[in-house]
């Protein structure tokens, strides 16, 4: 997997006289784009429905929005945000036979953004330099249910290459090659439930990113797709040392190669498919696979060889991918 990024480099130099006629924006023009979106099931029964059946409700809200600006033949400025939240709320039984709505459990939660500022060159090779910022709304990895707000949060200064591999007015594939330096800022809880005292810690990356955007519209903009895959290499992750040096691994239940997981290739494959009903209603498959074997927000924190956030840790080594998929009725609107 270490080859993928080099792979991608390759297929970006040998694409050059494959790019397609590329339509040239409006020069001083904001080119803005926002979709606003609610996903809503509902169910609830009687106190003496026949089967035993529990009602629910499950929703999630979105917001995805792009501003982009042509600023002259040589800079072009995009800003993207995606917010995402929603919860899952069930019916349960007591011991009388009584319905009652359980605390509600989170289905999706997303802080999602990206400022990208491209120097745009007659030859296609556009150098560029990005800030990203990605967090959660409500974090509830706790194993007791406990949530932290907005954590953990990962802000990504980089910089690197770019090009426009396909550029018409329904399609773009756009190639990023760079180098990222990674921010990450993580709390956990210091003591056990129902105490609610947190520790934060933070964690630095250097490493290889590459990134491919790509977007397309059929049957006249009623159906569209938008893919983003993101492969990200760590050359330097700070916490490893704390696994080489300070930490026996097998004492603490966990791999004994588990520092050499922190400079794993990273994977983040996301899909989005959209077919447009009318236009306020659309249907939405939503795919996403994550290939993360230690999850490089957590740093470990170690004080006279006792591993003080064991439980972040455990749940941060995930040797498998992971995959997610929704599929929902949405109602929404874009403008």
């Amino acid at each position: 997997m270490r080859k993928s990024i080099l792979v991608l480099a390759a297929a970006l130099a040998a694409s050059a006289p494959l790019v397609l006629a590329q339509e040239a924006a409006p020069v001083g023009v904001w080119q803005n784009e926002f979709k606003l979106g609610l996903n809503v099931l509902q169910s609830s029964y009687s106190e003496n429905w026949n089967g035993g059946d529990k009602g629910s409700v499950v929703w999630s809200g979105a917001f995805d929005g792009r501003m982009e600006k042509q600023y002259s033949e040589s800079r072009n400025w995009r800003n993207t945000l995606k917010l995402t939240y929603g919860q899952t709320h069930q019916q349960d039984r007591d011991a009388g036979g009584d319905l009652y709505w359980r605390r509600p459990d989170k289905s999706d939660d997303i802080i999602d953004f990206e400022s990208l500022l491209r120097f745009t060159q007659a030859s296609g090779w556009d150098p560029f330099v990005a800030l990203g910022f990605t967090s959660k709304f409500d974090d509830r990895n706790d194993a007791a249910g406990r949530s932290i707000m907005f954590n953990p949060m990962t802000v990504t200064p980089s910089a690197g290459i770019s090009r426009k591999l396909i550029a018409e007015e329904d399609r773009l594939l756009l190639g990023r090659l760079g180098v990222a330096y990674i921010l990450n800022s993580r709390s956990f809880f210091t003591d056990p439930a129902p105490a609610t005292d947190t520790r934060r810690e933070s964690s630095s990356e250097l490493a290889a990113e590459a990134v491919l955007e790509y977007k397309v519209g059929a049957l006249d903009k009623r159906v569209d797709w938008e893919s983003r895959l993101t492969l990200m290499l760590p050359f330097i992750y700070s916490g490893k040392s704390v696994f080489e040096d300070d930490l026996d691994p097998a004492a603490w239940g966990l791999p004994d190669d588990v520092a050499g997981y922190t400079t794993t290739l990273d994977v983040d494959w996301d899909n989005t498919f959209t077919a447009n009903i009318t236009r306020v209603i659309a249907v939405k498959l939503f795919l996403r696979w994550v290939y993360d074997k230690y999850d490089n927000t957590v740093t470990p924190v170690v004080e006279e060889g006792v591993l003080l956030n064991a439980e972040p840790v455990a749940q941060a080594v995930r040797k498998g991918g992971q995959f997610k998929q929704t599929l929902a009725l949405a109602f929404g609107y874009t403008f």
